[in-house]
């Protein structure tokens, strides 16, 4: 039995501590149920066009893949460091966070870390992410 989509509408909150006003995202997005998780895709408009992005959680993990202009494949584990690949059009670096907090719940999740690219800090990241089931299968 396949597992089926749900449409859901997707907003995103991201806060960077230097600076002052959090970056808003509205996007319709596909929500995948899993036995002990889930699969949320959405694509995030960035300058160079838009982004796919998939967000899946099992527990005590919760990876943020990105395909296209940007291209990352990164977890976020509570209290752990974790290293990835950054890549863009122009440069690739070292992506590397340690995660304080990350809440997860049934129609949203919160994951906060300190980031660092190519080992200089950038800063602490608060990300929110909840999402809207809009009813309707497929997409």
């Amino acid at each position: 039995m396949a597992i089926e989509p749900l449409r859901v509408r997707v907003q995103q909150t991201t806060r960077m501590s230097d600076i002052p006003e959090p970056i808003e995202l509205s996007a319709d997005g596909i929500y995948y149920p899993l036995k002990t998780g889930f699969i949320l895709m959405f694509d995030q408009q960035q300058e160079d066009g838009p982004v796919p992005t998939t967000i899946k959680y099992t527990p005590e993990r919760l990876a943020l893949i990105c395909k296209g202009p940007i291209e990352m494949n990164h977890s976020f584990i509570e209290g752990r460091f974790t290293q990835s690949l950054y890549k863009n059009a122009y440069m690739s670096m070292t992506m590397a966070t340690t995660t304080s907090r990350l809440d997860v719940s049934e129609e949203s999740c919160t994951f906060v870390y300190e980031l660092s690219m190519n080992e200089e800090d950038v800063g602490i990241y608060e990300v929110h992410v909840t999402w809207t089931f809009e009813g309707g299968e497929g997409a």
